[in-house]
């Protein structure tokens, strides 16, 4: 839903599909995956950004684009016209993709969550309105999910995004607190890192809270899966407090044991706990 190259991150949508709906959802994943795919290898590109402008034009159109396959066009505009899903949540995935390309800085908090409004959320209405969600009075829930899980991503993913110059944190937060980009690539988070990283685990906090209402306007089949990621994203972000916001010792993931309590909790129908 938002994206993420750690497969073992939550990624509502992504496998919790009807055999008749499965190839949709796999082409809307492709379709996403190999914009981001691409952005990343246009580095050092000349001419990128208008190569980007025509082919969110051309996307526009339902045409073939010059960034990725052919084949994953076809399939994501097949998906969008067998079900009914606005094509249009395509093009503008291809207009944020090239804010991939190079270093990657938002200067403002409303410039970052500007850029997950064009990335994260049209990918997540279209994974939705493929499951069935079709009141626009849900939207705002779907919006905030989207987010919730895209900054989850990029945090747990900080010091791989630091290595390839990208930051998906504003700069204005980190001169709130007072920290360098040399402070996080050193990878010795003090108190001043952990106050950043914490701000950060609630605001996301705050997105899964405020987006959990979608979870009883599911399916079945969907309401259980998202549930279960929505409470394994909440572990999640309890294993790094408990690690004091340091991620860059080992990498951060769930025991066997903390996993078999995200089941329990989906199944019980608890929230998890602090």
């Amino acid at each position: 839903m938002g994206g993420s190259e750690n497969t073992d991150l939550p990624r509502p949508f992504y496998d919790q599909w009807s055999r008749r709906k499965c190839p949709a959802a796999r082409a809307l994943w492709e379709w996403h995956g190999a914009l981001a795919s691409c952005a990343r290898s246009m580095d050092g590109a000349e001419n990128h950004a208008s190569v980007f402008e025509e082919d969110r034009a051309r996307a526009e159109a339902g045409d073939p684009l010059q960034l990725i396959s052919d084949a994953v066009c076809r399939d994501a505009y097949a998906a969008c016209a067998t079900h009914g899903l606005d094509r249009s949540l395509l093009a503008v995935q291809v207009q944020a993709a090239h804010e991939y390309v190079g270093t990657v800085r938002f200067e403002t908090e409303s410039a970052l969550k500007a850029f997950v409004g064009r990335w994260a959320v049209p990918h997540a209405r279209l994974l939705t309105r493929l499951a069935d969600v079709t009141l626009s009075a849900l939207l705002d829930y779907v919006d905030e999910l989207a987010r919730g899980f895209f900054y989850l991503a990029r945090l747990v993913r900080l010091p791989a995004d630091l290595e390839a110059d990208r930051l998906f944190l504003s700069q204005e937060a980190l001169r709130r607190k007072e920290v360098s980009i040399e402070q996080l690539r050193a990878g010795s988070p003090d108190e001043a890192v952990r106050a950043l990283l914490w701000k950060e685990s609630v605001r996301i906090r705050d997105a899964l809270a405020q987006g959990r209402p979608l979870i009883g306007h599911l399916s079945l089949r969907h309401r259980f899966a998202l549930k279960r990621f929505w409470i394994g994203a909440l572990v999640l972000l309890d294993e790094l407090d408990r690690h004091e916001y340091d991620l860059w010792r080992r990498p951060l993931d769930l025991s066997l044991v903390r996993r078999a309590q995200v089941y329990l909790q989906t199944f019980l129908g608890r929230a998890a706990s602090r």
